[in-house]
C-alpha cells in the first residue's frame, strides 16, 4: 500500500523542521501501533512517536513516583506496545506485516485517515462501523470508496 502524498509531505516537513535541532528524524519511517479497540492502526512519524512518549509521561506527572512508573508501564503497553517500525520509499510504498493487517481486518483496500498527531489506517468496513454516528466522516468514506469504484 502507499502512504498518500499529502501525508508524506507533512511527514517530510515535520522531520525537516525537527532536523534543524540536534536530533535526527527519519522522514521515511513510521511506527505502526494497533489501536486498543483493534479496529485500526495508528501510524506515527518520528516526531509523533516522540510526542506520544512525552504526552504519556506528562499525563502521569502528578502521580507519586512508584505509581507513575507502574502507570507508565500500563500506558506504554496499551499505546505503543507491539509497535512495528516500517519504512516507505519515495513513492510512499510500504509493506505492512500480514499479522498486523489480519488483526485489524485490512485486506485489499485501506483507508488513510488523518488525526491530530498521527494518522490512522482502517479497513473500510471497520471505519464505516466507527463512523456510523459521524455523518460527515461516513459521507467522506463513501465518497472515497465511490471514487475508487468500490462500496461497502
Amino acid at each position: 500500500m502507499s502512504v498518500p502524498a499529502r501525508f508524506r509531505d507533512t511527514i517530510a516537513l515535520r522531520c525537516a523542521n525537527y532536523r534543524q535541532g540536534s536530533i535526527p528524524a527519519d522522514d521515511k519511517q513510521l511506527s505502526i501501533v494497533i489501536a486498543k479497540e483493534m479496529n485500526r492502526l495508528k501510524a506515527y512519524d518520528a516526531i509523533g512517536d516522540q510526542e506520544l512518549s512525552a504526552d504519556l509521561e506528562a499525563s502521569l506527572a502528578d502521580l507519586p513516583a512508584a505509581e507513575r512508573m507502574a502507570a507508565l508501564d500500563d500506558l506504554g503497553r496499551d499505546n505503543v506496545g507491539g509497535a512495528t517500525e516500517v519504512s516507505f520509499d519515495s513513492a510512499g510504498r510500504l509493506v505492512l506485516p500480514q499479522l498486523i493487517r489480519d488483526l485489524v481486518g485490512i485486506k485489499d483496500v485501506a483507508l488513510f485517515w488523518g488525526n491530530i498527531k498521527h494518522f490512522e489506517i482502517w479497513a473500510p468496513d471497520k471505519a464505516a462501523e466507527a463512523f456510523a454516528d459521524q455523518p460527515v466522516n461516513l459521507a467522506i468514506l463513501n465518497g472515497l470508496l465511490k471514487e475508487k469504484g468500490l462500496s461497502l
